[in-house]
């Protein structure tokens, strides 16, 4: 059954739940003008908070990504919205502090039911040093506290209502992104969004899980891209604006946008830079933004 790319309406949920370095909600009126017409299942294999996911509101998809404590929580929200209400509400309640935080934090969330190790997401996400989401080689989350004063709100609970109505038609899964792109089709879209390849202006990092990510990874992912494109599927990437990336995908178009890091770990970093969108089809220009057109 195909679907149309522009479904979004006006209103303002969903939206993402979490803080995520590299979300793309302030990229979204840029790269709706890069978005294919019509497709049939969409896969977004580095979901991350979601962002093009919930512009988008496909009627169905498939989202993955290879960070555990993410995808459980995406589960938890369709499968157990009112349980991890309620346990965020107990959070919502108490005085936050570093003790507070560190008690959580050091908490092993292999033990904890599934509603608990979600809400223990949620709430290290939001109280964290500027939402930045880490973990060391052992896969332990290493975050300092955020110094927050007061406790800050941990969900909109319209976002996820809209959110979990959203995930009802959504396949989640804890997968690589290799496994994702092997399931793609002809005339499926998939929107590749890894960690960045390295550059010294975004002040990037990897380490959203204990594996990071590196050039052979890359490398690799540039390879999966071509053979996925070979398939027939409908393909757009993002990646940092550097020779490396142009030289991966020059064989593809390449499309320039003004972008910014919203989450980093210097705060004064947080500053204005390009960034790549890879597309295996040719948007048509007259869609395009002008900045677009005049920085391509």
């Amino acid at each position: 059954m195909e679907q149309t790319a522009k479904q979004t309406s006006q209103s303002r949920y969903p939206q993402p739940f979490v803080k995520w370095a590299g979300g793309k909600s302030q990229l979204l009126s840029q790269m709706s003008n890069f978005l294919p017409h019509h497709f049939d299942l969409y896969f977004e294999p580095f979901v991350g908070g979601g962002a093009v996911f919930f512009h988008l509101r496909p009627k169905r998809a498939v989202i993955s990504d290879a960070n555990f404590d993410l995808i459980n929580a995406y589960r938890v929200i369709r499968d157990d919205l009112d349980t991890l209400r309620s346990e965020l509400d107990e959070l919502q309640e108490k005085r936050i502090s570093r003790r507070l935080y560190e008690l959580h934090r050091k908490k092993n969330p292999d033990k904890l039911s599934k509603v608990q190790r979600a809400a223990r997401f949620i709430f290290l996400n939001k109280t964290c040093y500027n939402g930045l989401y880490r973990v060391n080689r052992k896969g332990d989350f290493n975050v300092p506290f955020g110094k927050y004063s007061r406790m800050p709100k941990l969900y909109e609970g319209a976002n996820l209502i809209e959110i979990k109505r959203l995930l009802g038609s959504t396949e989640i899964e804890y997968a690589s992104y290799e496994t994702a792109l092997g399931r793609a089709s002809k005339g499926d879209f998939v929107y590749l969004d890894p960690p960045y390849s390295p550059d010294p202006k975004s002040q990037g990092f990897t380490s959203y899980t204990k594996e990071s990510f590196s050039e052979v990874d890359q490398t690799r992912l540039a390879a999966r891209f071509k053979d996925s494109n070979r398939r027939g599927c409908l393909l757009m990437l993002s990646n940092s604006d550097t020779r490396r990336v142009r030289f991966l995908y020059a064989d593809f178009t390449i499309e320039r946008m003004k972008a910014g890091r919203m989450i980093n770990c210097i705060g004064s970093a947080r500053t204005g830079y390009n960034e790549l969108l890879i597309l295996n089809y040719r948007p048509p220009v007259e869609s395009l933004n002008p900045w677009v057109k005049g920085n391509r």
